[in-house]
């Protein structure tokens, strides 16, 4: 091959590589600016696991809605659900669909248990990364403020910004204070 032609390739191939995580972080950054913010409680996980790194590992308090009239999901299945804010604040599921809704904000999710009416779902972020010094303090203040007995918590929960079916977690709150500043005050104690 010509060496004009050669270079011509790796040029090709370099663009490319750069072009899908710049893409990536776009996308994640955009919906950061622009996405409309809710707050879905959490729930709490075993804080412990080797492999995952250092991030606080969070799971959801409510994650069932009713499915969409005359639908059957089937287990782990691609679905919708739509999305409202609540009067105490927090987010509320309208409806669980195959379809997005025509209107309002909603989210990729994975259905999984469905009853006659209503179905299970996975919601699409369950980790909450944070530089790797601050995450085992933030996991075990997490861990600390969580209802540990499955009733509603409004203690801990994160904000998620959500646009077209995506949700990025903006910040993760321990008693309405952003776990920054929370543990900044724990450590000034």
């Amino acid at each position: 091959m010509k060496p004009k032609r050669i270079f011509g390739m790796f040029v090709a191939v370099a663009i490319v590589q750069l072009a899908v995580p710049i893409s990536q972080i776009w996308k994640h950054e955009n919906i950061l600016r622009t996405g409309t913010p809710y707050k879905f409680r959490t729930a709490p996980v075993d804080p412990y696991d080797a492999f995952r790194g250092r991030y606080v590992a969070l799971g959801f308090a409510d994650t069932e809605a009713p499915v969409r009239a005359g639908e059957t999901l089937e287990h782990r299945q691609r679905a919708y659900v739509g999305l409202r804010v609540g009067a105490d604040g927090f987010v509320e599921y309208t409806e669980l669909s195959a379809q997005p809704p025509a209107q309002g904000d909603y989210l990729r999710v994975k259905g999984y248990y469905q009853s006659e009416t209503n179905a299970n779902f996975q919601l699409p972020f369950d980790r909450f990364f944070m530089e790797e010094t601050k995450a085992p303090r933030a996991e075990v203040a997490y861990w600390r403020h969580s209802n540990r007995r499955g009733q509603t918590n409004e203690a801990t929960y994160v904000v998620v910004r959500v646009k077209s079916g995506r949700g990025v977690i903006e910040d993760l709150y321990i008693k309405d204070t952003p776990i920054r500043e929370f543990l900044a005050r724990d450590a000034a104690r």
